[in-house]
């Protein structure tokens, strides 16, 4: 699948060539059924997210970390998994943002 900026490229170049009417209409049609598969793809992973996040039996937790001292933070996001045995909480994936974090948790466990 190509991404939004190989598309807008794509769509200059037909717009370019002046296929006409007919064909720019089929061409539009074309370009929106791509960004909707694009779209229902990226559906699908996060379902497949949260899928494993509720069989996974995980909490997902945010935190800050301050940068430096300019008073600002940076927001992380880890994926904690709970055990019986101790430690009862761990970490098992972490990133600045959900799905990255999920992600790296789905390839540890």
């Amino acid at each position: 699948m190509r991404t939004r900026d190989e598309q807008i490229e794509a769509a200059a170049e037909f717009i370019e060539a002046d296929e006409g009417y007919t064909n720019m209409m089929n061409w539009m049609r074309g370009q929106i059924e791509e960004a909707e598969q694009r779209v229902r793809a990226e559906i699908a992973r996060d379902s497949e997210r949260l899928d494993w996040l509720e069989s996974g039996c995980c909490d997902v937790r945010f935190r800050s970390e301050p940068i430096a001292d300019t008073g600002d933070a940076d927001v992380y996001c880890d994926i904690v998994q709970h055990h019986m045995a101790k430690p009862r909480e761990r970490v098992i994936g972490s990133s600045e943002t959900i799905r990255a974090a999920i992600d790296a948790a789905r390839e540890v466990g």
